[in-house]
């Protein structure tokens, strides 16, 4: 495995690759941005002083046609006049390549964190997702994992065995338990409607712009799964403390589209999901020289422990 695959992102290279594919020169200025996955720099017009995102996107992670997917339903919503942030299309296009490393360009566009929701954000969130998946729903052909145990969670798994990760006392525990996962609740999917959505929406990936109002960001683990998926991390305790936030979030949700309340009866299996995604993704970031800065405890004995015995609860609850 490549221990860097960023490797050819130098300072010049990205300035010469973005200048030479919008047309247009560039300050000097190139100031890395927070991505654990990516690698995403702030540039600057030399001409405007205007300032500019490029995305560059983990190699072999997502296809280009997955990646398309993404800039697709982007470029749909922002031409609805949903709140979000377009990718910026230069010769009709939006996906570029670098060296084998898949990138796109953005508008800069600031905002405040949402660091809670009072009841009007609340609706207000309802809305926007509501609105984002009444015109994800009518996307044609989308290129994104399905988000079920026994597509998603198998090769989550897949990647866990491959790299190797969990000690050798814990795999047994481990896989046991996640295979009771898939086994048991990757039924239930079947009985709920599955349609690409952002998949990702926690308080992170939304803010606020004064007088324009909530946007939602960062849709790079867009996938095709349960209206539900994007709801349930937004809640600040469990479904039985958050009875009020859920009927907030719905009475915005349903101006657009109509929120299936048995879909809320799906979240166990999805946070189990989650942290065995987690796990794996960790897995591939761990690679990276400056993963145990941030995620000091990820493959401790602790970490295995805490993580089995949180997806037994959930299996045996």
């Amino acid at each position: 495995m490549n221990n860097n695959p960023w490797s050819d992102l130098t300072h010049d290279n990205v300035l010469n690759v973005v200048e030479s594919t919008i047309g247009q020169k560039l300050t000097n200025l190139l100031l890395p941005r927070n991505s654990y996955i990516n690698r995403v720099f702030e540039l600057e017009l030399a001409e405007t002083r205007e300032r500019i995102i490029v995305k560059f996107y983990r190699p072999n992670r997502w296809t280009p046609d997955m990646i398309q997917t993404e800039h697709n339903l982007i470029n749909q919503l922002y031409d609805s006049e949903t709140l979000v942030i377009p990718t910026l299309k230069y010769n009709n296009q939006t996906l570029f390549s670098f060296n084998g490393i898949s990138f796109a360009v953005f508008p800069k566009k600031g905002g405040r964190a949402m660091d809670e929701l009072d009841k009007e954000q609340w609706q207000q969130v309802g809305r926007l997702i509501g609105r984002v998946h009444t015109i994800s729903h009518k996307l044609a052909n989308p290129e994104r994992i399905v988000w079920r145990p026994s597509a998603a969670t198998k090769h989550h798994v897949q990647i866990l065995k491959e790299t190797n990760v969990i000690p050798l006392d814990y795999q047994k525990g481990f896989f046991s338990t996640v295979d009771m996962i898939i086994n048991n609740f990757d039924p239930i999917f079947d009985q709920h409607e599955l349609l690409l959505l952002h998949g990702d929406c926690h308080l992170g990936n939304f803010i606020h712009r004064p007088g324009e109002g909530i946007y939602i960001i960062d849709f790079d683990d867009m996938c095709i799964a349960p209206i539900v998926q994007d709801m349930w991390m937004l809640l600040p305790d469990t479904v039985d403390n958050c009875e009020n936030e859920i009927d907030w979030f719905i009475d915005g949700y349903q101006v657009f589209k109509d929120f299936p309340r048995n879909s809320l009866k799906l979240i166990p299996a999805l946070r189990a999901m989650r942290l065995i995604h987690f796990a794996s993704w960790c897995a591939i970031q761990s690679q990276e020289p400056s993963f145990k800065t941030h995620f000091s405890e990820w493959g401790s004995i602790k970490y295995w422990n805490e993580t089995i015995l949180t997806l037994q609860k959930i299996v045996y609850n």
